[in-house]
């Protein structure tokens, strides 16, 4: 929507027209805009429950990204990205929400209302600049918590108040940031330290060797009791604030944490753009000018709502709020602060407790939204569907956004570019003059004031953007093969709850979280390591996991303690109705099958068991060799070594004394490594040998490998016209490479002696066949017949319409597609005899060894 200047014959009349047309957005606007806690929102502050902040699902971009994906994946949603990104906040944002101190909740009594000095902006950007309703959000596709969580991810606040915890959190902070800052800067108390606090993972307890992986904060378990005691927007008595204030309305990403709201209102703003003059908008102005106050000369401006939703209205708070306090020329922007936890965040803690009107979030999120704005138009004519799932996702990875070179870990190299600064400066004006008519300051400002201000905080912030995030530049490509392979895996955690969940909650969801958790992805199932009971259900979706295994479920499940034979006995059972399901839908399986089992460090294997266990674990490697299991344990680890098929591969140990990362990425690597298995679909009917073909698509982004691997028992027994067949679907080439020894055959494009173990091919329009018919020729014995590994390798540069991926299964927009086939794999009835006579032996040995023992 663009307003443009008349010839002044007709000025007058459009004038009056637009004043009209805005007035008429604003009286429509979405009730979130109104200076109360919506109806829509009550069910965040009702009661107590979402106050605890354990109730609410973790801050971070992947949560954020589920949430959405789970809208857009709804039935019967048909809404474009335009339409989503308004009504997510018309529905969800509400900034400066502050609880009324000393008054408790009662009877038509709700103590919370937006008066913080954030609500005024987002008021005129609902109202004025970005209109709109959210009357066809889907509201029932979202439960309470999913809603309630995005609620909070989305609105803008700082909790000033005391928690009492500021002992053990603002010194920790204070500690690290002296350690980050230049010595210059430390005698510098001015000006905001230089420095990337994110986490305080790192961070050491005084006169302790041992390193956290989170902080628990004693806050968390009272209920919501933060606010200003008076509306002093950010200036309040020394002894009323906390020195390490909580910023709400931000999420962490790999790139720094950011301001969810900005980045949201600049995806909106770019996708319905619309210009107002600053008269226009001045004449809306719930405050008028006084008798004696002309307006300012840059009422010939137009405001630019892309710059008013990011940078511009950040620094207009800046420029009314701060600097007229201080009377300096130069504004103290940005407000660094770190997380409780790195896997669970959810309290973000500020490193100051003055000057938190642009915060370093808020920066990140102004510049990303600005970023994203400038360029979404262009980006929706290349890619008319493009989903603002799929947006985010590229953003805030390595992939880029449909080609070009933008995305998050170089947003400060962009900074330039799309924020020049005398653009910034004449918007940061120009909105400021707005603003100072809508927020009740302690000062009165004349406009010729407010744009010097203007200047001196946009000033500031070029300066500043340079010095952060020293260490969130882009990765450089990695020569391990491993950072080019995406997980895609069924993934069965069998848990001691002897664990208590405070100390193996971040453990857990570590693993979990980069397992590529989604919709036609990665599945996990947590059960209990004492009976196999369930905790969590087998899930696609990550946020369904948090939702089911949490503090109270841990709390109430079966009595602790660790039985191998039931795991066992379990496995089978899982893997049995897992490949049941596989035939009916006549699916080859291509995901890695895991048994991840946690034992406590007093867990063992009772000796009586060691016989069966050891021939029960034989029969499932020879019936079911794609089944892998892996230790993740507390204590002594070669107590396990027994029941791997490699101790130097299967066992990693569990140590809540080290960080989180340390312990659990060995393992995330290790399922990594795994290939996807390829598996008969018929192999679990055993209805005899019979010609039958299948087929499937799969994706695979530019660059990237995907391993597979086809045990013996898929051809073993004779057959005829018995193939695997690869065929591109995309204008890209792919590299294909097969091996009887080497699990991870790949082409190398570094070295150049060719393995003697693979043999590798490259084919385009072409299509590539293995026969599998005389593999197992020399083999008189299954298992002894090794499996057939086998690598599907991208190009790695294409033309985005090359690879434009717009179904359902894709991850991003950008990945290549190509065919796998498959002809008469194994379908002997061998199979089914040796499943039902080993199980029937292996039952009555463990039966009778019970009875010996009793």
């Amino acid at each position: 929507m663009m307003f443009y200047c008349p010839p002044p014959l007709t000025q007058a009349a459009l004038g009056v027209f637009v004043v009209l047309y805005l007035t008429s957005l604003h009286t429509q606007a979405q009730e979130n805009a109104q200076l109360q806690i919506p109806p829509s929102l009550v069910e965040c502050y009702n009661d107590s429950h979402f106050m605890n902040r354990d109730n609410r699902l973790p801050a971070n971009i992947e949560t954020f990204i589920n949430l959405i994906e789970k809208v857009e994946n709804s039935y019967a949603f048909n809404q474009d990205i335009r339409q989503l990104a308004v009504s997510l906040l018309h529905r969800f944002r509400q900034d400066g929400i502050q609880r009324a101190p000393g008054v408790m909740r009662t009877v038509g009594v709700l103590p919370f209302s937006p008066t913080g000095f954030q609500f005024p902006k987002f008021r005129i950007l609902l109202s004025r600049l970005i209109p709109g309703d959210a009357m066809r959000f889907p509201n029932d596709t979202l439960t309470r918590e999913e809603r309630c969580s995005l609620h909070f991810m989305l609105s803008s606040s700082v909790d000033m108040q005391m928690r009492g915890d500021e002992h053990q959190v603002c010194n920790k902070l204070a500690q690290y940031r002296a350690q980050r800052l230049p010595r210059s800067a430390q005698h510098k108390p001015k000006n905001s330290f230089v420095g990337d606090v994110e986490t305080i993972d790192n961070f050491k307890f005084n006169g302790s060797k041992r390193k956290t992986s989170h902080i628990r904060t004693n806050a968390k378990d009272q209920e919501y009791d933060f606010g200003w005691a008076e509306t002093d927007f950010g200036v309040s008595h020394d002894n009323d604030i906390s020195h390490c204030p909580v910023e709400n309305g931000v999420i962490h990403t790999d790139w720094g944490t950011v301001a969810t709201g900005t980045l949201v209102a600049g995806i909106a703003a770019g996708l319905q753009p619309q210009t107002v003059q600053l008269k226009t908008l001045l004449a809306l102005a719930s405050r008028r000018p006084g008798s004696g106050q002309s307006l300012p000369q840059t009422a010939t401006v137009n405001v630019d709502n892309r710059w008013a939703a990011t940078l511009a209205g950040d620094l207009a708070e800046v420029a009314l709020i701060q600097m007229p306090m201080t009377g300096s020329d130069t504004a103290s922007i940005g407000a660094d602060g770190a997380w409780n936890s790195t896997v669970m965040p959810r309290w973000y803690f500020l490193s100051q407790r003055h000057n938190v009107e642009m915060t370093d979030a808020e920066i990140r999120g102004g510049l990303d939204g600005l970023i994203i704005a400038m360029n979404i138009a262009n980006w929706r004519t290349q890619a008319p569907n493009l989903k603002l799932s799929q947006l985010l996702r590229m953003y805030y990875s390595m992939d880029r956004v449909l080609g070009s070179n933008i995305m998050a870990c170089n947003r400060k190299e962009n900074f330039p570019i799309y924020a020049p600064l005398n653009i910034m400066t004449a918007q940061t004006s120009a909105f400021a003059q707005v603003l100072d008519r809508e927020i009740q300051l302690k000062v009165t400002l004349t406009p010729e004031a407010i744009a010097q201000f203007s200047t001196g905080a946009s000033n500031s912030l070029t300066s500043y953007i340079p010095l952060m995030d020293r260490r969130l530049d882009c990765l450089k490509p990695s020569e391990d093969i491993f950072t080019r392979t995406s997980i895609l895996t069924d993934l069965y955690i069998f848990l001691d709850t002897a664990w208590s969940y405070q100390i193996v909650e971040n453990y857990v969801n570590y693993v979990v979280q980069r397992m590529n958790i989604r919709p036609y992805g990665s599945s996990v199932t947590l059960l209990t390591a004492s009976g196999a009971s369930l905790l969590a259900n087998q899930s696609y979706s990550i946020i369904d996991f948090f939702k089911q295994w949490n503090f109270e479920t841990h709390s109430q499940a079966a009595k602790p303690g660790f039985s191998l034979p039931t795991i066992l006995s379990k496995a089978t059972e899982l893997t049995h109705g897992l490949f049941e399901i596989e035939s009916k839908r006549n699916s080859l399986g291509l995901r890695s099958l895991i048994m991840l089992l946690m034992p406590s460090p007093l867990a063992y294997v009772n000796e009586h068991d060691f016989d069966y266990c050891q021939r029960y674990l034989d029969f499932l490697y020879r019936t079911k060799p794609d089944i892998n299991f892996i230790y993740y344990s507390g204590g002594v680890l070669v107590r396990f070594k027994s029941y791997v098929k490699d101790p130097r591969t299967d066992l990693f140990l569990l140590d809540s004394e080290r960080d989180v990362e340390v312990s659990s990425l060995p393992v995330v690597q290790r399922i990594k490594n795994e290939p996807r298995r390829i598996t008969s679909p018929c192999s679990m009917h055993f209805n005899g040998s019979r010609h039958h073909q299948q087929q499937v698509k799969q994706y695979l982004p530019l660059g990237f490998v995907n391993f597979y691997k086809i045990a013996a028992n898929n051809f073993f027994t004779p057959g005829y016209m018995r193939y695997i067949k690869i065929k591109a679907l995309s204008r890209t080439a792919f590299v294909i490479c097969t091996s009887r020894r080497n699990s991870w055959p790949y082409r190398n494009t570094i070295s150049s002696s060719p393995s003697t173990e693979q043999e590798c091919l490259q084919v385009s329009n072409n299509v590539f066949s293995y026969d599998l018919t005389d593999l197992c020729l020399s083999y008189q014995i299954k298992h002894e017949c090794p499996p057939l590994f086998l690598s599907i390798q991208a190009q790695a540069f294409a033309d985005s319409s090359q690879i434009m991926c717009e179904e359902e299964e894709c991850l991003s927009l950008q990945q290549t597609q190509f065919l796998l086939i498959t002809n008469n794999l194994d379908c002997s009835n061998q199979g089914q005899q040796l499943l039902k006579s080993i199980e029937l032996i292996l039952v009555i040995t463990f039966l009778t060894i019970k009875n010996l023992y009793k």
